[in-house]
């Protein structure tokens, strides 16, 4: 009888790799899937006790049962405490639990990880259970992430320093020094995102104080937009290293930015609350004056995204005739207005701003009937550097033919101005460009 050999179908590959080889493998998969994956070989069961990535999301909600919840609790306690520990790479937990009697169990969890040199720590819990006070002068975490929708309770004692990547969404702060002092003890911190639900009271300053920050994004959630009319508070980064920044939120009464001779690209939005009182453009102090005081602090950028929000005041005053963004090659400017109050003399004074300016995209709302004429000044980058416009959302309005007109007049080394427009309204619309004059010969319209 001749031998009988198995066909390739048949060999299990995967169960003859080595053991580092499938728990990475694993590590790609949530914990709860990693699990089910023991019913395929006996030998995975000792495998899982190896996994350096353990990755609970939504494990204890109501949708299991109650056994069935019990019984993983009960699993993750026995892989968290097993005898032959294993350093962690990631310890990840996505709950939406609020039960009070599994904050003691997450206490331990998170104690277990950190014992066993854990690198990443990423919890999403509402509300915020406690946390293990030594999470604040752990030695191994490069890597926190914390989406918590509560109070951040800061110790005094803070020193973590391989941290490099600190995310904090949804949180609150009892008081402003908590946040100074936790920045500022990450002395290796390159990435920082902070979503503010809820500020101190009596703010005086947000203070970022980070010398190896590369990246920072400061977001105010919507809930706290409304109480921040009664805080007359002022934004503090000294962070001169600065590669990225993102802003989001309303302006604030002041701020105060470090020299940022290395800034690539800044996200900007800013917005007028609805109740924020008018104020007078002649005054020198005051929401208006503040968005100067906010481009001044990043006019080293050579990209810059402005999105401003209901701009009836923020863009009245005119901007400090110092400032000068002489890096700035691409700008991205939006006005999302509805009441139309925006006007083309404070976008031609922009680019005054920015001699070099080579890439202009605009996304403006058509303007009221009060729009001014355009100033006859020609900002320096239209004559010798612009070579790129693109504008969004054209909708034919006289008043946008005549900044298009501007541009087109003006501009010696423009190489393309790209519309875009409705369906409806673009041969129309094409007919009445092709016939504007223009300066650049090279230059080609295009309709999108």
């Amino acid at each position: 009888m001749a031998k009988q050999v198995k066909s390739m179908g048949d060999f299990d590959r995967i169960s003859s790799l080595p053991d580092g080889i499938i728990c990475h493998i694993l590590s790609f998969l949530p914990t709860k899937d990693a699990v089910r994956t023991s019913v395929l070989s006996t030998r995975w069961r000792y495998v899982l006790a190896s996994m350096t990535t353990l990755d609970f999301q939504y494990c204890l909600s109501s949708i299991y049962s109650r056994l069935g919840a019990a019984n993983f609790r009960n699993f993750v306690d026995r892989l968290l405490f097993f005898p032959n520990l294993v350093t962690l790479e990631c310890f990840r937990l996505h709950e939406n639990s609020s039960r009070e009697d599994e904050y003691l169990r997450l206490y331990g969890w998170i104690s277990a990880a950190l014992w066993r040199g854990v690198k990443e720590i990423d919890i999403r819990y509402t509300p915020l259970p406690l946390l293990p006070t030594f999470l604040f002068t752990s030695q191994s975490l490069v890597t926190l992430k914390l989406d918590i929708d509560d109070d951040m309770k800061v110790p005094c004692k803070i020193c973590l320093p391989n941290l490099k990547t600190l995310h904090l969404k949804n949180l609150k702060f009892s008081d402003d020094d908590s946040i100074y002092r936790l920045i500022s003890r990450c002395l290796a911190l390159e990435d920082l995102v902070m979503d503010l639900s809820e500020l101190p009271k009596d703010l005086g300053e947000l203070n970022i104080y980070s010398f190896s920050l590369k990246r920072f994004a400061l977001n105010f959630v919507e809930t706290v937009t409304d109480s921040l009319i009664d805080f007359n508070y002022t934004i503090v980064i000294n962070a001169p290293n600065l590669v990225y920044l993102k802003y989001d939120g309303p302006l604030a009464e002041g701020y105060c930015l470090s020299t940022m001779n290395f800034l690539e690209k800044v996200d900007v939005v800013v917005h007028q609350l609805d109740d924020e009182p008018s104020y007078d453009v002649n005054r020198e102090s005051g929401a208006t004056a503040t968005i100067s005081n906010l481009l001044r602090g990043i006019c080293n950028v050579k990209s810059l995204n402005l999105t401003i929000v209901k701009p009836e005041t923020l863009i009245q005053m005119p901007l400090e005739p110092v400032l000068e963004f002489h890096k700035l090659a691409e700008l991205k400017l939006e006005i999302l207005d509805e009441y139309r109050h925006w006007q083309g003399t404070w976008v031609i004074q922009f680019l005054c701003c920015a001699p070099n300016l080579e890439t202009l995209h605009l996304a403006l709302p058509v303007p009221h009937r009060g729009f001014k004429p355009l100033p006859e000044e020609v900002p320096p980058c239209l004559i010798f550097h612009l070579k790129e416009i693109k504008i969004k959302y054209f909708e034919g309005n006289e008043h946008m033919f005549e900044m298009i007109s501007y541009f087109l007049n003006h501009a010696s080394v423009l190489e393309a101005l790209m519309i875009g427009t409705e369906e409806d309204e673009e041969l129309s619309i094409v007919r009445k460009l092709l016939g504007l004059p223009r300066n650049s010969k090279k230059c080609r319209v295009l309709v999108l």
